[in-house]
């Protein structure tokens, strides 16, 4: 599955969770853990054996390993974010090919190996889901959130970096590639994470800077959000024709 799709699931995932235990979320954070396994293609270069494909960084005992001491700081409030990771291995790999659920403790394949990555159904399957999700975000104003400056806005680089990958792979003829149907979805969330981290750094610098007209900016940061929504979408609609 690709970054659409785990944006998706993890938000979906993150979100239901947090309701349910009626804790707040930080929606980049969230994000990037929604991908973050997928960081083994990354390190691969390091170490392809260690760090292959689906393997070590998706299984559910390093993620439960590495959250037992946010399970025990933050107490429920960890627990959305178990979800997301989780999220990941067992609903959006393990239906598109498998992964190494219970590595090391066991380095068998567990999952659906009938849909591949960028077939018809998976490409179907995760415009769907970005359908539903984008809808739920902005009706919750969780999209609008991301177009505020705040101080962790830097580490949407990450998932950033998890977008643009496939694209640029597609440029190129990589069989591995972004399938053309969700190139929309990966410009618009290209976009919104490039315009949330502009924004990020906007305010970082007019601290810096000590820009002024603050009085302003609390009554002007809802339409601005909003605004930025609509060009976003906008944006995407253009370059799909």
């Amino acid at each position: 599955m690709f970054a659409i799709g785990h944006f998706a699931l993890g938000y979906l995932a993150g979100k239901g969770s947090s309701s349910l235990l009626k804790v707040k979320i930080n929606i980049p954070l969230l994000l990037v853990l929604a991908v973050l396994p997928d960081i083994d293609l990354f390190l691969q270069q390091f170490d392809d054996l260690l760090f292959m494909h689906r393997g070590a960084t998706h299984s559910i005992v390093t993620f439960t390993v590495l959250m037992i001491p946010f399970f025990i700081k933050y107490r429920k409030q960890a627990i959305p974010y178990y979800a997301v990771l989780l999220s990941h291995s067992l609903i959006g790999d393990f239906f598109t090919g498998g992964i190494e659920l219970f590595w090391p403790v066991s380095q068998t394949w567990v999952g659906n190996f009938l849909v591949e990555i960028g077939s018809l159904t998976d490409v179907a399957v995760e415009f769907g889901l970005f359908a539903v999700s984008t809808a739920l975000m902005f009706k919750t104003g969780d999209l609008q959130r991301l177009l505020k400056p705040k101080k962790y806005n830097w580490i949407l680089l990450i998932a950033l970096g998890a977008v643009v990958g496939p694209m640029l792979a597609r440029t190129r003829g990589f069989e591995s590639s972004l399938p053309l149907l969700l190139m929309p979805p990966s410009i618009f969330w290209a976009v919104l994470l490039s315009s949330s981290l502009l924004i990020g750094l906007g305010k970082k610098l007019s601290n810096i800077f000590g820009a002024g007209g603050k009085s302003e900016a609390p009554a002007n940061n809802s339409n601005s959000a909003r605004q930025s929504i609509t060009i976003t979408y906008a944006y995407v609609i253009l370059v799909s024709l």
